[in-house]
């Protein structure tokens, strides 16, 4: 946050000192001692006036871009990471992975400051970075049909990001892996200039150059030193795009980067890279992961994407200018907002009743804990004005202050049709609610979340089940835990188990068994297939009866495997409760929660209960409210949600 406060007061007084004077002119001023270096550069090109133009781009918009002053302790911090990167040999080694963690952490950026790269950067860097930047829109192959407002912002810049190390990574990057699927592009009247066909080819030769992992690297000191990138076995989605975005812009082909700040729907952000193909549309990739593809997920919703520039942003300046603090997701002077390109939005104005000091208000998020706020708004006539908002979002509107945000109206959800439902909690229409999972269902559980439909409750008089009776066939998809009532049904019997159908692997996370009118499970001897498909007890028959939901047998086979208990004598079970292998979001049996629901502008508590059961029963809940489901005995994956037709629906 301190960073993005220095570049954000750093612009605000050049754009207040160029009220009175040129964009250049005052960035010059600004350079001080090093303003000798950037007017060679302007001199170097006098008589070009093209690249004349781009140099004085480039200086006019440099103050708040920055690197870090102590330049010889980062070099030892990137040497030191070089060395032990070269021990790796492309495959996960925990004892390395170790090794690294205590070299990066070994370093500590309390020592590092951040000098503007105004005051720092070299005449002959720039001009080197000015000249190949041109040549690989005016020669090369992959950028003929970009003009030139768009080769400033998607080739020409000397960094991709903050702190980037101001090394020569053209050069180096332009030579790095095969080059030769590349070159062959031009043989070919359909890749011959075409950006899409190399930006595929160079991105699918980055997956197979590096070793790849997807892992949130430790330590106070992110890598932004893109040869150091290529050899760290393991990384988060900045730094596999950031790998992508110098060896393409290295190669003249033209891209950026898009961020949505905050998913609307999980924890965390987002980054991505953006390519411009030949017919200038702007598509979507993963960096050294996914091919580019037409669109980036239209079925997920985004509140707001933003793509990183090099060119302040104008109305950012103006709003910490006015405001004096920002959000430190939005306090980025180098951005500006394309949701638009991704989405059809909506335009939002939200009341604003009480008298306040401020000129702009902002839309926020819900990110498990936490309300961030991801867009602006102007404030006018009583009313905040946000503009192409995404739909199928949860927003809270709120002023931020020093001591961070402040409610000032009820949550709003814009539906898909752009509807926009205020969800003011109406406490004098009582419902009841019927709760069975506090987090929303992902992709990976709902993709094996089949292999319990068809799965059989049996009974038998001896432990191989050769006189099996089925008691129950589960017929619902696997997404959370259900119980099962037998009431009276079933004979008493020594042997119960858990028989899968076909291909599912016998995936059964936990299996509670009760008699008549108890609250506590009766336990056996585990009985079942051996072993596993995976090394460690949290994937064998006894993951089932562990009381951990998020283990679960993962049998050696993928079908005829099953679990079960031997009573050691018949007994007569009412009731069983089974968890399918699941996320650890379902309502655990013994756990702790407590309800709330959004009022007055903060959470209000609903009370707190011990489950007993696979759901929770909540009376005398508001109508028309947000609400959110804490555990407190474990985990963190917590959702806002909305309770309609019977149903939890989550934001």
């Amino acid at each position: 946050m301190k960073k993005l406060l220095i570049m954000l007061i750093a612009i605000a007084g050049i754009c207040c000192s160029c009220n009175n004077k040129s964009n250049l002119k005052a960035a010059l001023e600004h350079a001080g001692d090093n303003r000798p270096e950037l007017e060679k550069v302007l001199e170097h090109y006098r008589n070009d006036p093209l690249k004349y133009k781009a140099a004085v781009f480039l200086i006019e918009n440099m103050p708040g871009h920055y690197s870090y002053a102590d330049t010889a302790y980062m070099n030892s911090y990137y040497a030191a990471i070089d060395s032990v990167a070269s021990l790796y040999k492309y495959e996960k080694d925990n004892v390395k992975d170790s090794l690294f963690y205590q070299t990066v952490t070994g370093f500590t950026n309390l020592k590092l400051k951040p000098v503007e790269d105004i005051r720092v950067i070299k005449s002959g860097y720039l001009i080197n970075h000015i000249d190949r930047a041109f040549h690989s829109w005016q020669t090369g192959e992959w950028a003929q049909h970009i003009n030139f407002d768009d080769f400033c912002e998607y080739l020409l810049p000397y960094k991709l990001c903050e702190t980037q190390d101001l090394d020569d990574w053209r050069e180096y990057m332009s030579h790095y892996g095969d080059t030769v699927m590349l070159n062959r592009l031009q043989y070919c009247v359909f890749h011959q200039n075409a950006a899409y066909s190399a930006g595929l080819t160079t991105n699918r030769n980055l997956n197979d150059s590096i070793p790849f992992r997807w892992k949130d690297k430790p330590g106070p000191i992110p890598v932004r030193k893109i040869s150091s990138l290529l050899k760290i076995p393991y990384g988060t989605c900045d730094d596999y795009g950031l790998m992508a975005f110098a060896l393409m812009r290295a190669r003249g082909i033209p891209v950026a980067m898009d961020i949505t700040p905050q998913w609307s729907f999980r924890p965390r952000g987002h980054s991505w890279l953006i390519l411009v193909e030949t017919s200038g549309k702007k598509i979507a990739f993963e960096g050294a992961t996914t091919d580019p593809v037409r669109s980036h997920r239209e079925d997920i919703p985004m509140a707001k994407v933003f793509r990183l520039t090099y060119a302040k942003n104008e109305e950012i300046v103006n709003i910490y200018r006015s405001e004096k603090i920002m959000p430190s997701k939005l306090a980025i002077p180098f951005m500006k907002d394309v949701t638009e390109e991704y989405q059809v939005t909506a335009d939002l104005e939200i009341p604003v009743k009480n008298s306040n000091n401020h000129h702009y208000a902002y839309l926020s998020v819900f990110d498990n804990t936490s309300w961030i706020p991801v867009h602006w708004g102007k404030l006018k006539n009583k009313k905040a004005r946000f503009d192409n908002m995404g739909k199928r979002v949860a927003y809270l509107p709120v002023f931020y202050e020093k001591n961070g945000i402040r409610p000032f109206s009820d949550p709003v959800i814009v539906l898909s049709s752009g509807e926009v439902k205020t969800l003011k909690a109406d406490t004098a229409v009582r419902k009841h609610l019927t709760l069975s999972r506090k987090y929303s269902l992902f992709e990976g559980i709902y993709n094996i979340g089949h292999r319990i439909i068809g799965g059989k409750i049996q009974i038998a008089s001896d432990s191989l089940f050769t006189d099996s009776v089925t008691l129950h066939t589960i017929d619902e998809f696997g997404i959370s835990a259900r119980e099962i009532n037998l009431g009276g049904r079933a004979d008493s019997a020594r042997y119960w188990r858990y028989f899968p159908p076909d291909s599912a692997y016998c995936n059964i996370a936990e299996l509670f068994f009760y008699e008549k009118d108890s609250v506590t499970p009766v336990m056996g001897e585990i009985i079942g297939t051996p072993g596993s498909r995976r090394n460690g007890n949290r994937y064998d028959k006894k993951a089932v009866f562990d009381r951990n939901a998020l283990t679960f047998f993962d049998a050696p086979h993928e079908n005829g495997c099953w679990v079960g208990l031997d009573f050691g004598k018949p007994v007569c079970i009412d009731r069983i409760i089974y968890y399918p292998r699941n996320d650890g979001n379902c309502i655990e049996i013994g756990d702790n929660y407590e309800l709330f629901y959004w009022g007055d502008n903060k959470w209000q508590s609903l009370g707190r209960k011990k489950a007993d059961s696979a759901r929770l029963e909540y009376d005398d809940c508001p109508g028309n409210a947000l609400f959110l489901l804490h555990d407190h005995t474990k985990g963190n994956e917590e959702r806002i949600f909305t309770y309609e037709n019977g149903k939890q629906i989550w934001w």
